[in-house]
Formats: structure tokens, C-alpha cells, sequence
């Protein structure tokens, strides 16, 4: 049976393009063969796709994509971004990231919005009406491939957010394919925990996996992105995404997977390159009121649950965390910078959203229009420059690096650790404490090293200084004082 169904793969890849659109642009990719496995439920392979593959398949083999090794990530609100909230519009904005130092964009969902049981005005971006279209009220689609084409041209990558959780109640797929929902005893098609502008997916229906698939692969393989941001990827099952994934790097093997979900072996092992830092954004959020260092080790240190060359996503914010939780200067105050040092330099790959740049102390509207009112010199701009510089040019600050030593001090509220790898070392030194701390000294574990970036506690420094093993003894440090430091072998 199967046998007949690879024989009908290569007509079933055109009529799948046929299915969600097509795309005169090409994108040339590192492409990867496609082939069925002997493992899988034969009733789960639908049009030639696999749909549902175990983790432990062994047609399956993680790779991650080299790019993502200096991965500076970037969530851009293309409603809030600007006064037209369109994606011409936030081109303009193009250069001033690109000097900012960040080289992967990160886009909330662009596709069209449900009218049906909208809440506000504009509705959220996640309750999707069509999977393969682009919302009007950013723009067309020749408006977005303009967009992805500047972008690529200047050497960005480009991902779009995903919802495959669940769509908006005027989906044609709800009038069409009723049974691709899950519903109630009565037949009533139910809304996953309060979000009641939206309409919960049935996974145990293989033709809405595999039409989920199509619809994903038109966009790497017809418009030519470079990847998905997974929303609440814990709601769908780890097999589906195996396969999805699977399915997707054949067309192009390098592009970027990141799950909306902490970390888990059975999203990690194949489909998803990165999940949610959770804990270790938890533990910075208290950091304010004196967390112990010992947290914020537990929350740097990569744990089993990262399989292979998988690797956390480290954020201080995000849209959920900016619209419900407060603002970058209501959770962090003064520990700001130095968290947003710290999550550069740890193990992973480091997010920047919408505005932190500006230190935008607004809670941005998520139902409604609320454009970012930007300052002509944004007050993080220099930080995130040489933070950028120094995740980018440093091999030991590989993504999947997860090597990791904690520097010896003679206080624990000064904390500091360092990374080695590809013949470089960056160590980082705080004080994660409120007040000052004297006479205090820390064994960087070199005689001398390079300081690219330092905070005093209220002025940023980023001209290369020399400094000693003998500058950090007997030291007194200002609240919120860090250093970064580099050593070259």
C-alpha cells in the first residue's frame, strides 16, 4: 500500500501546490529528499504525506539550520508598528534594525481576521479565517513578497507566526469540514479554554493535518519564508508536528522551527529547534526583588528536555507578556539591561520585541489600533547593537552551544559565568542585586580579556577596553553593574 503511495508522490506534490496557491517567485533552498516511512499508520498518510510520524521514527534526523547559530530575533506588531500599520510601511524601519544588529524577523501572524465573535475592534491576529492569504489591513500579498524580498536582499530571514491550534469562526474550513473540529456531545464546535473568537482543530482528523501541511508548505516553498513561530505548540500533538516539519525540510532543510511552549523531549527530538526559556524568564522577572543567583543559574542551565542541537528561546518580552503582564519597565525597572545582557550571552538564542529598543513603557492594545509612538533615538538602540555584535561574532555564543562555567565570587549577588567554544571565551559578570556591593572579587579565569560592554549601573560603555584578573579583586560593583567580556585563544 505504501509502496503505491510513493509511486503517487510526485503527482501529489503539484496538486497540493495547485490546492493552496501558487507563486511565480522562487526561493532557491537546500532541499532534502521526501520518503514514507514503513512506520507510520497507513491511514495517516493522506495524498501522498505522512501526517502523524513518532518521534522515535527512524526516518526522522534533527538537523538545525547554520543560520540560526547567531540568530538575533526580532518580533515585529505590524499593526502597532506604525501610524498605517501596514507591511510597506514598517520597510522603513528595515535599515534601523539591520544597524541594531538584528537578522531574523519574527512577523505575528499576517493572515486575514474572523469577523465572527471578533473581540474588539480589529480582532486578534490568531483567530485565522484563511491560512493561505494576507490580512487587508496590512496590505496584499504583492505588498508582503515586496516586503520578504527587501528583507532577504538585506540579508534578514524572514518567519511568520503560526496558528494551528485552532482558527477563526469564519474559516471556510468550518462550513466545508465541519468533522476537522473538535465538538461538544451536541455537535457544536467548541473554542479551546476563553478564547471564544476562535475554533478548536481536531487532530484526530488526518485530511485537516495534511491540509494544515499544504497550507505550510506554500508558504516556504511558493512565497519563501524562512520559518514558523508555533503558537501554543503544547495544543497539538508532537507526531503532527513531526511530520509537518519533516514534510517541510524536504523543500528547504534550513529553515527555523520555534515552539510557543517551554521545552519538552518530544517537541525537541525532531520538530522544533528552539521552545520557550519560561523559567529562566521567570526567574529574571523577580531579580528586582533579590532572587537568589542560584535561580537564575537553574534557569541558564540547559536541561534534558533540549534534545540534540535543540536550544532555548531567551525573551523579557513579548506581545502576550507587553498587552497582559505590564511593560519592560514595570517588570524589570532598573534590571533591565543587565538581564537583556545576560540573555544574549547564555546558552540559546536572544528576543527582542516591538518597541524594547525604545524602552516603551505602554502596554500595547491588542484588539485595537495602537501605534508605537518611536523616539528619534531609541534608549536601547547601542545596547542591543553591541549585545548583537558580540552573539554574532563569538563562536562560544553558538545557539547550540550548551556548555556552560559559573565563575567563583567571593558574594554570590555578584554572578558571573562564562562560554567557551570555536577559539573564543565571553564572560559575563553582574551585580544582580539593588544595592551596592564592596570589596568584592571574581576569578574570570584569565589573566587578561577584552571589555566590550559595560554598565556602570547608569552609563553604557561599549569601546573595547583591556582589563585584568586584577581589575575584578577587592571591586566594589553598583547595583545592576555588568560586564562583557571576550578572550580570543
Amino acid at each position: 500500500m505504501k509502496r503505491i503511495l510513493a509511486l503517487l508522490l510526485a503527482l501529489t506534490m503539484i496538486l497540493s501546490l495547485t490546492a493552496c496557491g501558487g507563486s511565480e517567485k522562487k526561493t532557491e533552498t537546500a532541499k532534502a529528499d521526501y520518503k514514507l516511512s514503513q512506520e507510520v499508520k497507513s491511514e495517516s498518510v493522506i495524498d501522498g504525506v505522512m501526517t502523524d510520524i513518532s518521534s522515535d521514527d527512524a526516518i526522522l534526523t534533527k538537523t538545525v539550520a547554520p543560520w540560526l547559530e547567531t540568530c538575533v530575533l526580532y518580533e515585529v506588531n505590524i499593526r502597532q508598528y506604525t501610524e498605517e500599520g501596514t507591511f510597506q510601511a514598517f520597510e522603513k524601519h528595515l535599515d534601523r534594525l539591520k544597524e541594531m544588529g538584528i537578522n531574523t524577523l519574527w512577523l505575528m501572524p499576517i493572515h486575514p481576521i474572523s469577523e465572527t465573535e471578533r473581540k474588539g475592534t480589529l480582532g486578534s491576529y490568531y483567530a485565522v479565517t484563511d491560512y493561505k492569504e494576507v490580512n487587508p489591513e496590512f496590505g496584499t500579498m504583492e505588498d508582503f513578497k515586496h516586503l520578504l524580498d527587501k528583507a532577504h536582499d538585506m540579508g534578514f530571514k524572514v518567519t511568520i507566526d503560526w496558528v494551528a491550534n485552532h482558527t477563526g469562526w469564519d474559516n471556510k474550513w468550518i462550513t466545508e469540514h465541519k468533522d476537522w473540529y473538535k465538538q461538544d456531545d451536541k455537535g457544536k464546535i467548541e473554542s479551546p479554554y476563553d478564547w471564544t473568537d476562535t475554533a478548536q482543530l481536531n487532530y484526530d482528523n488526518y485530511e485537516m493535518r495534511a491540509e494544515m501541511i499544504k497550507c505550510m508548505q506554500y508558504w516556504i516553498e511558493e512565497i519563501g519564508i524562512d520559518g514558523f513561530r508555533c503558537d501554543h505548540a503544547i495544543g497539538v500533538p508532537a507526531g503532527f508536528w513531526n511530520a509537518a516539519v519533516y514534510k517541510l525540510k524536504s523543500i528547504n532543510k534550513d529553515i527555523m522551527m520555534l515552539a510557543e511552549t517551554s521545552a519538552s523531549a518530544s517537541l525537541t527530538k525532531y520538530a522544533f529547534d528552539s521552545c520557550y526559556n519560561d523559567y529562566l524568564y521567570g526567574q529574571a522577572l523577580m531579580t528586582k526583588s533579590g532572587v537568589a543567583t542560584s535561580s537564575i543559574k537553574d534557569g541558564m542551565e540547559v536541561n534534558f528536555n533540549y534534545v540534540g542541537d535543540s536550544f532555548p528561546m531567551n525573551y523579557l518580552d513579548n506581545h502576550d507578556k507587553n498587552s497582559y503582564e505590564g511593560t519592560i519597565v514595570g517588570r524589570f525597572g532598573d534590571t533591565y539591561q543587565t538581564l537583556l545582557a545576560l540573555s544574549f550571552i547564555t546558552p540559546g538564542m536572544p528576543l527582542i520585541y516591538t518597541a524594547n529598543e525604545e524602552g516603551y513603557d505602554h502596554e500595547i492594545e491588542f484588539f485595537e489600533k495602537d501605534t508605537v509612538k518611536w523616539e528619534d533615538q531609541p534608549k536601547y538602540t547601542e545596547l542591543i547593537k553591541a549585545l548583537s555584535k558580540v552573539k554574532t561574532e563569538n563562536k562560544a555564543l553558538n545557539s547550540t552551544n550548551k556548555e556552560i562555567e559559573f565563575l567563583e565570587t567571593s558574594n554570590s549577588k555578584l554572578f558571573g559565568f562564562k562560554r567557551s567554544g570555536g577559539g573564543n571565551t565571553v564572560i559575563y559578570l553582574s551585580n544582580l542585586y539593588y544595592d551596592p556591593i564592596e570589596d568584592i572579587s571574581a576569578e574570570i579565569g584569565f589573566d587578561k580579556a577584552t571589555c566590550v560592554i559595560r554598565h556602570d549601573g547608569k552609563t553604557l560603555y561599549t569601546d573595547e577596553t583591556e582589563m585584568t584578573k586584577e581589575d575584578f579583586k577587592n571591586k566594589t560593583y553598583q547595583p545592576y553593574e555588568f560586564y562583557v567580556l571576550v578572550v580570543n585563544e
